[in-house]
């Protein structure tokens, strides 16, 4: 299994973006993993979320790694940056205790698994992944940078998926099916064609077209 904030020095971490909803589901796995998280950085003021944590402007000292917390990919990469800008490093994946991840599988730095969350077999996971509460990534996989699953999404097998892409909750990509970058899932889609870059993909079966990424289907409320 690859490795988790538990491991060596990221047993100490900053949690950036704690204004976001899903601050919560960040800080229960981090409870349940040991890990403690020693302050939070809000990037549009101060948290109305991190209660019982204090909330800074920079990197506390003796301490070098972070997780960005969003649920929309171009937002936690935003976030990413801006942790590496106050000389903090990608966490290990943060992976809640009932997460699943095949022995065979690899997933990059700053990546969280929520509860229920699985990876199967030979799956290749890029940086900053968000699988959200029982989403699933199947076997032969391959995921880009800052990819967002929503609850109970799922992703079969072979599948192809670029960097910056949202999969809404309980959508379903059938087997060999290719995602390009930007693109978006919306929840409760059942894509059964390859969905290009920057488009969008509704209902089952899913139609494509063009994204209007001025929707509120693309924003998170609460988010920085």
């Amino acid at each position: 299994m690859p490795g988790d904030v538990s491991d060596g020095p990221s047993r100490r971490i900053v949690l950036v973006g704690v204004r976001s909803p899903m601050i919560v589901d960040y800080e229960e796995s981090c409870r349940r993993c040991g890990i403690e998280v020693v302050a939070g950085i809000s990037a549009a003021g101060p948290s109305r979320m991190l209660m019982t944590r204090d909330v800074v402007e920079e990197a506390p000292a003796g301490v070098t790694h972070f997780l960005p917390c969003a649920f929309s990919p171009s937002r936690r990469r935003e976030l990413a940056v801006l942790g590496r800008e106050l000389g903090l490093t990608l966490a290990a994946p943060l992976l809640d205790p009932s997460a699943s991840v095949a022995s065979t599988a690899r997933i990059g730095d700053g990546s969280f698994l929520n509860a229920g969350a699985v990876v199967a077999g030979a799956c290749f996971v890029g940086e900053g992944l968000l699988l959200n509460r029982t989403a699933s990534i199947g076997h032969h996989c391959r995921v880009g940078d800052y990819v967002s699953l929503g609850p109970a999404a799922t992703l079969c097998s072979s599948i192809t998926v670029g960097d910056n892409v949202l999969i809404g909750a309980g959508a379903v990509v059938l087997p060999g099916i290719s995602i390009g970058d930007d693109a978006v899932v919306a929840a409760g889609s059942l894509l059964r064609t390859n969905l290009p870059r920057g488009m969008l993909a509704a209902g089952a079966p899913a139609t494509i077209r063009e994204l209007d990424r001025s929707r509120s289907l693309l924003s998170v409320e609460g988010e920085e």
